[in-house]
């Protein structure tokens, strides 16, 4: 159905100013006026894109649906335990860091030798073999 401003103003008791400005980007028919789905959906929704456009009703439920699903998604990989925790992955971070500055601390003054480099390959395997399968610290 095509209306007029008038009418959008009758039917949406806004002010014609504001329904003028709702619809700018709107073209309207050789007599002037307006689809009324289009105008009445960029009257109150009003959504605009990045560039500044308006975002018509079912793009934005096609991106909604879109955002449900990855949210879902990253909820079933938490749940399945596919994706690791912030906090498990720092304190590992944490105890690798610790771990080599310990050793090369430890071996500060030796001579780097073969037997001193296995030394310090062995401390780190020992500290590697501490997690289990899980990826859970013993």
């Amino acid at each position: 159905m095509k209306v007029s401003i008038y009418w959008l103003n009758q039917a949406t008791g806004k002010h014609p100013g504001t329904i003028k400005k709702r619809i700018a980007n709107l073209t309207p028919d050789s007599r002037g006026k307006y689809d009324s789905a289009t105008a009445l959906e960029a009257i109150y929704i009003g959504l605009a894109d990045a560039d500044g456009e308006k975002i018509a009703m079912p793009e934005a439920v096609r991106q909604l649906t879109v955002a449900r699903k990855e949210e879902i998604d990253l909820e079933m990989e938490i749940k399945r335990g596919d994706r690791i925790p912030i906090a498990d992955c720092l304190a590992v971070d944490n105890e690798v860091f610790q771990a080599i500055a310990g050793t090369i601390k430890a071996n500060r003054n030796k001579q780097l030798s073969e037997e001193v480099t296995n030394e310090i390959f062995d401390n780190l395997r020992d500290w590697a073999g501490r997690l289990n399968g899980n990826g859970k610290y013993d």
